[in-house]
Parts: C-alpha cells; sequence; structure tokens
C-alpha cells in the first residue's frame, strides 16, 4: 500500500507544470524571451511576458493592410497589468525579431531613450507621444522640428491647462492659438485654429452671437462670418 502510494505522489509530481523561467532584462539591450518565460527588469518590480503570438501572414501577391504577424506583450508591475504605450506605463518594448511561434528578440527601455533610437522623421511624433502619456511637457522639448515641437506644448498647455507653455510655440495653430486670440479679443484670429473643438470655444467666448464679446460675427468678411455664426450657434464640442 506504502509503494502504491509513494507511486502515485511521483507520478503527480512528474505531472505537474514546471515553474515558468525567469530571466533578466537590462534597459536597451536586446535579450530573447520565449514563450512560457518571464522577463524581470533589472532595477525595478516590473514582469514582461508574451501573451500570445500572431502568425497569420498576408499570402504572396494578395494586398494586405498588415503583415498579419505580431507579438502580444504583458507588461505588470507589482502584480498589476500595465498596457504599454498607456499612461503610466513606465516602458516601452520593441520587437526585434522573432519566429511567431516560440521567441521573441526585443528591447526594453525608457520612453524617452526608445524615441531617440528611433528613425529621425518618426523622433518627432516619438517624443509627442511620450509627453501625452507622462502629462509632462519636457519630452516636447527634445523634438528637433519647431512644427512638431509646437503642436506637442499645444497639447499639453490644453491637457494641463498651462497656457504659459505657450509661449514657447512659435506658430499656435490650436489651443494656443485661441489663448492668444482671446487674450487680444481678436474674433478673427478664431478663424485660423485648425481644430474644432478649440475654434468653436474661440468664436463663442469672443462673439456677441455666441454669448460672449466684444467682437461680432457681422464685423467680419463674408466667409469668415458665415464660419463664425455657424460655430457660435452650434455646439461648443
Amino acid at each position: 500500500m506504502k509503494a502504491a502510494a509513494l507511486l502515485f505522489s511521483c507520478l503527480l509530481a512528474s505531472s505537474a507544470p514546471a515553474a515558468a523561467k525567469t530571466i533578466t532584462a537590462e534597459l536597451g539591450k536586446p535579450f530573447r524571451l520565449k514563450k512560457g518565460e518571464a522577463a524581470r527588469i533589472a532595477g525595478s518590480r516590473a514582469v514582461l511576458r508574451i501573451a500570445k503570438f500572431i502568425n497569420s501572414p498576408c499570402p504572396k501577391g494578395a494586398y494586405c493592410v498588415w503583415s498579419g504577424q505580431s507579438v502580444m506583450l504583458e507588461l505588470t508591475v507589482d502584480g498589476k497589468a500595465v498596457p504599454l504605450g498607456a499612461k503610466g506605463s513606465p516602458y516601452d518594448v520593441e520587437v526585434k525579431d522573432s519566429d511567431y511561434k516560440t521567441f521573441a528578440d526585443l528591447v526594453v527601455d525608457e520612453p524617452e531613450r526608445a524615441c531617440r533610437r528611433t528613425a529621425v522623421e518618426q523622433r518627432g511624433e516619438c517624443f509627442r507621444a511620450v509627453a501625452r502619456r507622462r502629462s509632462d511637457p519636457a519630452p516636447c522639448l527634445e523634438i528637433a522640428d519647431p512644427r512638431t515641437r509646437g503642436f506637442c506644448l499645444e497639447d499639453l498647455a490644453e491637457e494641463l491647462h498651462r497656457d504659459e507653455l505657450c509661449q514657447d510655440v512659435a506658430s499656435p495653430t490650436q489651443h494656443c492659438l485661441y489663448v492668444k486670440a482671446k487674450r487680444a479679443g481678436d474674433l478673427a484670429a478664431c478663424d485660423a485654429i485648425v481644430t474644432f473643438r478649440a475654434r468653436a470655444r474661440c468664436v463663442k467666448e469672443l462673439s456677441k452671437e455666441g454669448g460672449g464679446g466684444p467682437g461680432s460675427c457681422a464685423d467680419l468678411p463674408p466667409e469668415p462670418a458665415k464660419r463664425c455664426r455657424e460655430l457660435a450657434a452650434g455646439p461648443a464640442n
């Protein structure tokens, strides 16, 4: 009886799943992560896993909107899932290579450092996205292109209600143009605002027709006057 019990215990032990292997990933350094493994990010409480592979490649000769191959990753911090690329996500992950079945070669890094490694033509939008994720204008200042840097600062000026950020925007077109028009009481300037919400808000606050003042849509040239009246009568959003 004891021999049978011992044999049963051995069978249970042999059938139990092996603990997932955990490797250590250094920031900015490539590493290979296999399906079923976990990568603990050095110096943090963050763990990265492969959630699943998508491997449905586009057939030869066919037109597809995407490759059909992807590595779906899962990041947890202190045991809680944190969507990659979302607000509060401390890291970005780049997939360098994969067979889309068993492994992926990855690089994990802080978002700002990851942006510095991107192609020059994509770098500005990368920093702009990081600024929105962090609700922090600092990444905007790393953008070389003045136009993209201005868009980035305008995003944050509106989100954070920090109109002083508009001082560093050379050619405002969105929220900062609204701020400039409001300070000057310049209803005509509202027409140049490219985003509908900011343009409508500007018109409503600076026109008598919109319930504000002191300007009037009637004082504008015909076409801007028509757009002004439409915005003044319509919703703000």
